[in-house]
């Protein structure tokens, strides 16, 4: 092999290992379930598993609520248990209000189906949810239906 192509060669190969180790974007991540079309069951939780791409930033974590036009309330009560890996439990109840005094639902969709994000926490590390438990916490409803799909959106802090 000649000193040309050795040179030629040794400067590919460095070129290739600085690119592999640049600095990837972190990306936002959206996991949904879909729930029983025959509703969803105060006793029968969702949970999560969220997917992070960088263990040393913190992220944000929102609820995805999709409902049909067949539901039935204009609000969703949640109870979310955020669980860190020491199974230390944050539990906080989210009121959702998926439509106006008027019946007009909020949210995005088309069609039938409209969606609605809300946020839960902000500022986590991987370690502080390793998972999120969500429970329908309708009062009076223990089986709740046209939710058809629940979800956790995972943002990058700062995106």
């Amino acid at each position: 092999m000649s000193k040309a192509v050795a040179t030629a060669v040794t400067i590919v190969a460095a070129l290739l290992f600085l690119s592999a180790c640049q600095h990837q974007p972190v990306m936002r991540h959206a996991t949904f379930v879909h729930l029983p079309a025959s509703g969803w069951q105060q006793s029968l939780p969702v949970a999560f598993s969220p997917q992070y791409d960088d263990s040393t930033r913190h992220y944000g974590i929102a609820l995805a609520v999709r409902h049909s036009n067949g539901y039935a309330f204009s609000n969703l009560s949640l109870v979310v248990d955020v669980i860190a890996a020491d199974s230390t439990v944050n539990r906080s109840r989210v009121e959702m209000t998926l439509a106006d005094d008027y019946g007009n639902w909020k949210g995005g969709g088309f069609g039938s189906l409209y969606q609605s994000i809300v946020p839960v926490v902000s500022g986590v590390a991987p370690t502080q949810a390793r998972s999120v438990v969500v429970w329908q916490a309708m009062e009076g409803c223990d089986t709740l239906a046209g939710v058809t799909d629940l979800g956790i959106i995972i943002t990058p802090n700062g995106e």
